[in-house]
């Protein structure tokens, strides 16, 4: 199992690297120094290949959060350092790797996105939950469509032309967070919310 998670970790940062479409079966067989034949004795096409990969990057990322719930018992925290951590682990996911299957790979990145948004938002309602047990968020709100909100705007970020010119993609998925808490909180959460804003600026 350990041999498996090495061989798809590396396979994520050649695919950031070139691309899903420019890395090739013909490339990777190479690089791991397999024939053709073994590599699709595994897996019978780069679609299937791909869906794997992606899988594997979206477990990684719910792993880092259940991580994330065992440390912070605040949910408004355990949202933020979440997020945080989501982000180092989809980095595989930015630039050619994530336009290059927009493109040519359309149904594999849809289910994807369908895949793990389902996860992201049955954790968000989970969080939000238990926010409200401790009086920080608002209950006269409709949560589930906000939750659609943030899980939208968190993927399509990444593909909208207003934010071509923006380097350091970390700051808008961060945006979008603060933007959805902001429209969550009591009065209550809302004092959290500056004084961990206040915490992780003066960590960064």
């Amino acid at each position: 199992m350990q041999e498996k998670f090495c061989f798809l970790d590396k396979l994520c940062g050649l695919f950031k690297t070139y691309g899903a479409k420019a890395l090739t079966m013909d490339d990777i067989a190479k690089e791991f120094s397999i024939s053709k034949k073994t590599l699709y004795q595994q897996y019978k096409n780069k679609e299937d290949l791909l869906t794997e990969v992606l899988y594997y990057i979206s477990n990684r990322a719910i792993e880092e959060v259940e991580i994330v719930k065992k440390q912070f018992e605040c949910p408004i925290e355990v949202l933020l350092v979440s997020g945080m951590r989501i982000d180092d682990v989809t980095a595989y996911e930015k630039d050619a790797f994530i336009m290059q299957l927009i493109k040519y790979y359309p149904e594999v990145y849809h289910q994807h996105q369908k895949s793990i948004s389902s996860k992201i938002m049955e954790i968000v309602k989970y969080n939000y939950e238990k926010g409200v047990e401790r009086e920080l968020f608002r209950i006269d709100i409709p949560i589930d469509l906000y939750i659609k909100f943030l899980t939208t705007l968190l993927f399509s970020v990444e593909i909208s032309p207003l934010f071509e010119e923006v380097q350091d993609k970390k700051s808008i998925s961060n945006g979008i967070k603060q933007f959805y808490l902001n429209a969550i909180v009591t009065e209550k959460g809302s004092k959290r919310l500056k004084e961990l804003k206040k915490k992780y600026e003066e960590l960064d």
